[in-house]
């Protein structure tokens, strides 16, 4: 599982890439992120700013904002289904600290 660490007011951008399995001609036709805390709670609309879920060639892109050291590690769940049809999952583990 991929993982990142960030502090608790930095937000940026990361991409689930599926290019590795997915092949050149194939497109992506849906999409979706989804965050759980710590519990398995989702906590999608405080961790994510799903404004800005979309398709990046071969991958899926979102912006990731807040987050809390009590309630981590986070995963965020990253999915597509393709033209082909395929479905693809990527799972990130998202850590938060404090200065």
């Amino acid at each position: 599982m991929e993982r990142f660490t960030k502090q608790v007011s930095e937000e940026f951008t990361i991409t689930g890439e599926f290019s590795e399995n997915m092949s050149d001609a194939e497109t992506i036709t849906a999409q979706a992120v989804v965050a759980r805390d710590k519990n398995g709670d989702d906590v999608s609309a405080i961790v994510l700013d799903q404004s800005t879920v979309q398709v990046v060639n071969q991958g899926v892109e979102v912006k990731v904002r807040a987050g809390e050291v009590a309630s981590e590690p986070y995963v965020i769940t990253f999915t597509c289904t393709t033209d082909y049809p395929h479905k693809w999952e990527i799972d990130v583990k998202m850590r938060v600290k404090d200065l």
